[in-house]
């Protein structure tokens, strides 16, 4: 094939970082910091770190296929899966095959590690690159846009990178209680292991706060709007009334929406219909390594999400 005439595929490791970095900026004119990148693909806190593979040109780096290795658990046991992430190639080295080719070095990292399965919420771009690669089709995750009728300070405080100001306001410390109401629902199906070592991995990269009200609790991330990447209600009634009193502090920040992206087979779907109508989301495609895996068995958040 023409990838392997002219192009060096390996894995990557730390040294690496400045050329996906460089790399980001040539074909998205983002910048992004050195410290995000090495922070977001520092998987060690669940034992894997860099499931990614890199394409060089020379000493050019031209191509990259990031994945993060994820640790699911339910009350029988662990186990790994990879979510395939990041994909990027310099327009002038693009249908040459590389993204295919990373694609499979990178799955043969995952084999050797044991994962069952690498999967994305896909993009209409993921979409069509992992149709060629026998990707399968899960189901679509459901979103639900709680609107909240004030002035928009929030994206101004966004644009302006004036964020800390949610730290005076929000605590970042997640008590065992909360991470025990967190994951007390599905424990019959396998979700992402949701414990200190994994909120200190996300904390790394992006900052995220725990909010608790009455049995409620929340955990989420601001950016111009409230992402919520899970919660926890022991009834829809209980979920209804936090939600006014957590829509009271949004509206004194100058927060305008709050976006919840469940499973639809989750209790946070079920309990959020009773506020407000769901669309649909991404959908959850994957490719299986061990035959015996069923999606059906997974319940996915939010959370789950690397930019999350």
């Amino acid at each position: 094939m023409q990838y392997k005439e002219i192009y060096r595929l390996k894995r990557v490791d730390n040294n690496d970082f400045p050329a996906i970095k460089e790399l980001f900026w040539k074909v998205f004119k983002k910048r992004v910091s050195l410290q995000y990148l090495q922070n977001k693909y520092n998987t060690s806190h669940v034992g894997v770190n860099y499931i990614c593979s890199i394409a060089y040109c020379g000493d050019i780096p031209v191509a990259f296929y990031g994945a993060i290795p994820q640790k699911f658990k339910n009350n029988k046991g662990e186990l790994f899966v990879a979510h395939a992430c990041d994909s990027y190639t310099l327009p002038n080295h693009q249908r040459k095959g590389l993204h295919n080719a990373l694609a499979k070095f990178a799955y043969k990292i995952m084999k050797e590690y044991d994962m069952k399965y690498v999967y994305a919420f896909h993009s209409e771009n993921t979409y069509r690159s992992t149709k060629k690669l026998g990707w399968k089709e899960h189901k679509n995750l459901q979103r639900f846009h709680i609107k909240v009728n004030t002035l928009p300070l929030g994206k101004v405080l966004n644009k302006l990178r004036w964020t800390n100001l949610y730290d005076v306001f929000f605590k970042q410390k997640v008590s065992q209680e909360a991470i025990e109401k967190l994951t007390s629902e599905h424990k019959e199906k396998y979700r992402l292991k949701f414990d200190n070592n994994f909120i200190d991995y996300k904390n790394s990269f992006k900052s995220h706060y725990c909010v608790e009200i009455d049995d409620c609790v929340f955990w989420l991330k601001i950016q111009a709007i409230i992402h919520v990447g899970m919660f926890y209600a022991p009834s829809a009634e209980a979920l209804q009334k936090a939600m006014k009193k957590l829509k009271r502090k949004a509206f004194f920040l100058g927060i305008t929406e709050f976006l919840f992206q469940v499973d639809a087979d989750a209790t946070m779907a079920t309990q959020l219909k009773t506020i407000t109508k769901p669309k649909e989301s991404w959908l959850v495609g994957y490719l299986d390594f061990d035959p015996e895996i069923d999606l059906n068995d997974f319940i996915f958040t939010y959370s789950d999400l690397d930019t999350f």
